[in-house]
Parts: C-alpha cells; sequence; structure tokens
C-alpha cells in the first residue's frame, strides 16, 4: 500500500508540473499574440505603413524578381497578392480590436476601430509601392 501511495504522489506531483508549465507556457504565447497585435496597430497608425513583421517575406520575393528582370505582369501579380494579404491581415486586426476585452473604453475602441479603417480606405485606394513606403 505505501508503494501505491509512494507512485500516486509522485504522479501527482509531475502532472501538476506539467500542468504548471503548459499554463506558463500558453500565457506566454498569449502574451506574443497579443503583443504582436498592438504593435501592428501602433505601427499602422502612427506610420501609415504595413508593419516590417507582414511585409518581409513578400518583399524579398518581389525584390529578388526585381533583381533577376523578371516579367512586369509576374511582379505585379505577386504585388496585387501581396496588397491583398496586408488589407486580410488589417481587417483580421480590426475584427481583433472590436472583439478585445483588453480595450479601455468604449471611446477608445471607437477611436482606434476608426483610425484602423481610415488606415484600410487608403490601402485599398493606394498601390503596393505607396502602402509600403506609406
Amino acid at each position: 500500500m505505501l508503494r501505491f501511495s509512494l507512485i500516486f504522489l509522485g504522479f501527482i506531483a509531475c502532472f501538476t508540473l506539467i500542468l504548471r508549465g503548459t499554463v506558463l507556457l500558453m500565457g506566454k504565447f498569449v502574451g506574443k499574440y497579443v503583443e504582436e497585435k498592438h504593435r501592428a496597430a501602433e505601427t499602422i497608425i502612427n506610420t501609415g505603413k504595413v508593419p516590417k513583421s507582414w511585409t518581409y517575406k513578400l518583399e524579398g520575393r518581389i525584390a529578388s524578381l526585381e533583381r533577376a528582370s523578371e516579367e512586369p505582369a509576374k511582379i505585379y501579380e505577386i504585388q496585387k497578392k501581396a496588397k491583398s494579404s496586408y488589407l486580410k491581415r488589417l481587417d483580421r486586426l480590426i475584427k481583433h480590436f472590436k472583439e478585445s476585452p483588453l480595450i479601455e473604453d468604449k471611446e477608445t475602441r471607437e477611436m482606434l476601430l476608426g483610425e484602423l479603417r481610415e488606415v484600410r480606405n487608403l490601402w485599398e485606394e493606394s498601390s503596393w509601392q505607396e502602402i509600403v513606403a506609406g
């Protein structure tokens, strides 16, 4: 009986440590997710530009095609896809802030959403180069 009790106690201790580690890890992931969203919104509102975390893959691909003197039509298609991607990410960001419990009050939420929607409308009317350059 003592052996069973020790095994059970060891199991409970291991389970508790694993559970605690999982909770800490999930907190870290959620914190990083929220921080990324807030930094992106801050960059967009302050500069009107696409955050670097959104552009690095597609900008590199476009630059390599331009260096290789590829067809302008192919470059244009990738720029069009990039612009569409940025608009979708901005839509998801707007949705995030619409539903986020981390916004202080209703006025702050409306101001933030208004500024993000204004930038979205501007991006929709602009070319890829204008969006990236600000």
